[in-house]
């Protein structure tokens, strides 16, 4: 397996813990029956904790039965693999989960609208997303509003909201500021309400050409022929 991934092992489930919270990785695998801590356990503090409530998880077990399979998903585990089990039953795991983050992540870029679900799996996540998105909106025409204001809104540091919102949508922290303030002009577009210069200085644009170049790499078009599109 780590010949296709880069991967880090701890030697029981605090160092699991530990690790998580210092490396925040792609994906977590990990075993039910641990020292310290066990699987169960940590699972169910890794999807409860909004700095790694977004890597998928999967746990594995020599217990089969029924009662146990739930009490592994009920913590939040994104797959459960008993005991014993082929490694390509594992990769393919690994792989569908990564796969489906990477297709979350481009439908939030690709999409105008704001909803906190497209990129979230897991009501730690949605909370966590949908403070993160009323803190940038409530301070939308604020051009200096960036990372240093957004992390302590959140109570977070920077470098841990950095590698989260990377791993959510791909996007430097800046950036995806930047892609919130264009998707609310996208919208006030739509709206006719606005003039698009007035736009720019509402969405945090206090330069109009700047603001056009960046729409025009967001979504393919000036502002003007996004009017005209729609």
């Amino acid at each position: 397996m780590g010949k296709q991934y880069h991967t880090t092992e701890s030697v029981d489930g605090l160092k699991g813990w530990e690790t998580a919270i210092e490396l925040l990785p792609d994906l977590i695998i990990c075993d039910v029956m641990m020292p310290i801590m066990d699987g169960l356990a940590l699972c169910s503090k890794l999807k409860t904790d909004e700095r790694t409530s977004h890597i998928p998880v999967i746990l594995l077990t020599a217990r089969s039965s029924h009662i146990h399979q739930l009490s592994g998903l009920e913590t939040g585990a994104d797959a459960y693999i008993t005991k014993p089990f082929s490694m390509d039953l594992l990769l393919l795991n690994v792989r569908n989960l990564l796969q489906s983050r990477a297709t979350m992540r481009q439908k939030f870029v690709q999409q105008v609208n704001l909803q906190p679900q497209d990129i979230t799996i897991n009501s730690t996540d949605h909370a966590f997303m949908t403070k993160i998105l009323g803190y940038i909106e409530s301070h939308l025409s604020d051009e200096n509003f960036g990372v240093p204001e957004l992390a302590q809104k959140i109570g977070m540091s920077q470098p841990v909201l950095y590698k989260k919102i990377r791993t959510m949508t791909t996007l430097s922290v800046n950036d995806f500021i930047k892609t919130i303030r264009l998707k609310k002009a996208a919208q006030l577009l739509a709206e006719h309400s606005y003039t698009i210069s007035e736009i720019s200085y509402l969405v945090g644009f206090n330069d109009p050409k700047y603001f056009s170049r960046e729409f025009r790499k967001q979504y393919g078009h000036t502002p003007r022929e996004y009017i005209k599109n729609l």
